[in-house]
């Protein structure tokens, strides 16, 4: 599918690089995920973001593509998301251009105002912003980042020019959000919409049906297709119990409960329900994906492999898993907003 094409039920991969001792080696081994996500068939990997965070290990997504855009030549690039209050939106501008020129017109540009509920408090104040302003800091930048994709942008008395041209990455503009006001906005604006992994306010499907509606109806068909990208967690394993044994040792190493905003549980398996992953093997997370009510109206899927660390064999295993299994057997349970059914499987 080249970068232009329709979104026709896209398979992609989420990477979160976690902040760890080895910097240099957790990037090399997303580049080698990203590339084995190209061999299996992926259509596009997607890059998390975050600035002074002790949990992810990548303060600029769009260096790291520029890599993988020299080991990958089909899958498409993206970023899920970059903050734009955090950076001059024409340096944004610049930037992804030239990331889009690497990988020959096939980047992907999700853009946010940075994780809510605490996750970016400590990059608006080290950024000297006050974090009450986020929406008024993001509708300002969203402008100016789009003034600067089109080509030119104001110098006093003249104008410039973008350098590289940003070819069709306006086109493929995404913003990522949990409000229906932005979401509306992305809407009216032709972009795409993209969906976090889970939803402090409910069952993530549930919130997340409302926000697409919210999407679609402000959305003009005369100028483009909707596109709504949504992100979930799966842990595939040999069986629901193999799982639950996985993820209960991931628990007692990594304490994930003690994440900022989060309740605790009973039991490991409601902590996964309440976390929306899906788990267990290919055919109960098929069943699991199929009553969520976002991602059965979802064009593009993008799965991460929470419970599997980048670069060990049972992440590559997981990918496979999705690939082979997961997907195929997802053609006919959806019916994404744009009317197509999954690309390559239906």
């Amino acid at each position: 599918m080249s970068a232009d094409s329709p979104h026709e039920g896209s398979l992609g991969i989420f990477v979160v690089p976690p902040a760890t001792d080895d910097p240099g080696r957790t990037y090399d081994d997303v580049l080698r995920a990203i590339r084995t996500a190209e061999e299996l068939g992926f259509s596009t990997a997607w890059l998390s973001e975050a600035h002074f965070s002790p949990h992810i290990g990548l303060p600029a997504a769009l260096s790291l593509l520029a890599a993988a855009s020299q080991h990958t030549d089909r899958i498409r690039l993206g970023t899920a998301v970059l903050p734009l209050a955090f950076d001059h939106p024409y340096r944004v501008a610049e930037t992804a251009s030239l990331v889009n020129t690497l990988t020959g017109d096939r980047l992907e540009l999700g853009v946010g105002k940075g994780n809510p509920f605490g996750f970016s408090t400590s990059a608006y104040t080290a950024f000297g912003l006050d974090e009450g302003d986020r929406d008024t800091l993001f509708a300002r930048a969203l402008d100016a980042l789009r003034l600067g994709l089109d080509g030119t942008v104001p110098a006093g008395a003249e104008d410039v020019s973008l350098y590289p041209p940003a070819q069709g990455l306006p086109r493929r503009l995404w913003q990522a959000t949990g409000a229906h006001r932005t979401a509306a906005a992305a809407g009216a604006s032709g972009d795409g919409l993209l969906l976090y992994r889970t939803s402090p306010e409910g069952v993530a499907g549930d919130v997340q049906s409302l926000l697409i509606d919210s999407y679609l109806g402000s959305f003009d068909r005369s100028a483009a297709e909707p596109r709504v990208g949504i992100s979930r967690g799966v842990l595939p394993a040999a069986s629901r119990e193999a799982a639950l044994a996985v993820a209960e040792e991931d628990l007692r190493r990594r304490e994930h409960a003690t994440l900022p905003g989060q309740r605790t549980f009973a039991t490991v398996e409601e902590y996964l329900v309440d976390s929306d992953i899906a788990f267990g093997t290919a055919e109960d997370i098929i069943e699991t994906l199929s009553r969520d009510r976002a991602f059965v109206r979802s064009t593009d899927y993008l799965f991460s492999l929470p419970y599997a660390p980048v670069g060990t064999p049972e992440y590559h295993a997981g990918l496979r898993v999705v690939a082979d299994e997961v997907f195929p057997g997802l053609a006919g349970r959806v019916a994404p907003v744009g009317g197509s059914r999954l690309a390559g499987i239906a």
